[in-house]
């Protein structure tokens, strides 16, 4: 369904019944910013709004889901749109899937690469009490390797090398400045080439993929 096809429908019948989006908003029971957001091709109204939203402008839920009057088409509009409805659902069911599967594999990955990273840190060595500096610098630790892994894991999912080459530029900004704090300087060089060729590559595929959807 072509949501901003939609909302331009909607738009015209609620200005063929010389409604603002406010009165149509009173008239449904939600707020005018929501109106907005359908009539702009943001959204589609919720299931339970449908009918009182054409009860509203006079259409009929078939009207409303083709983003136009229909006549004779009728019976062929309506099964295409029940396709779509379909189609849809299988589309959010498998992107619900799609991002457990990334919430796991970035949480596990992240526990194994933090337990390598940090196996002879400091805390091991402080007993039972070790300092609040040396938590919160496992914490961020940790954290920012779960942020690199969500985002490389998404990527490979999604197929979107931007977010993949965004992943590892974020690693090597992390790695050029542990470099920096802790004095080696050894690492700085490889670091820095790697943060800003991964950074020059997530551009690069950002505009790659932009010219190609054109």
């Amino acid at each position: 369904m072509d949501q901003k096809k939609i909302g331009r429908f909607i738009a015209a019948k609620r200005k063929e019944k010389s409604l603002t989006q406010q009165a149509l908003a009173d008239l449904i029971g939600i707020s005018n910013k929501t109106v907005s957001k359908w009539e702009c091709g943001n959204g589609l109204p919720e299931v339970s709004l449908m009918l009182p939203l054409c009860n509203a402008l006079g259409i009929t839920v078939n009207e409303l889901l083709s983003g136009e009057t229909l006549d004779n088409s009728y019976q062929e509009k309506a099964e295409e749109n029940l396709i779509g409805l379909i189609k849809e659902k299988e589309t959010q069911r498998a992107g619900g899937k799609k991002i457990m599967i990334v919430q796991g594999a970035a949480l596990v990955s992240s526990v194994l690469l933090w337990l390598l990273l940090f196996a002879d840190s400091n805390v091991y060595q402080l007993g039972d009490f070790p300092t609040p500096l040396t938590l919160g610098y496992l914490v961020a630790g940790f954290a920012a390797i779960y942020l690199v892994m969500m985002t490389a894991w998404l990527g490979i999912v999604k197929r979107n090398m931007m977010m993949i080459f965004a992943a590892f530029s974020f690693a090597s900004l992390v790695c050029l400045l542990i470099s920096f704090s802790h004095a080696t300087l050894w690492l700085v060089p490889p670091a820095a080439a790697g943060m800003l060729g991964c950074f020059a590559l997530s551009i690069w595929s950002y505009f790659h993929h932009k010219r190609l959807r054109q």
